[in-house]
């Protein structure tokens, strides 16, 4: 299953704000437009936020 991070950078350090799943029978595009979708909400919300394969070193998913 396919798994992105969503994270922000700080003084060097990364932080994960938000980690979502490839749910069973979603598309890969499907998959990709919902977590485009997504960076431009937490941008909207004043976090710089960017797409990744790995979770930061510290972790604030609420």
């Amino acid at each position: 299953m396919s798994t992105t991070f969503l994270n922000t950078k700080t003084r060097g350090i990364t932080k994960t704000v938000a980690e979502f799943s490839k749910q069973d029978g979603q598309s890969n595009k499907e998959f990709r437009e919902f977590i485009s979708e997504q960076v431009v909400e937490h941008r909207k919300e004043g976090m710089d936020v960017f797409k990744s394969p790995r979770p930061g070193d510290l972790r604030e998913i609420e």
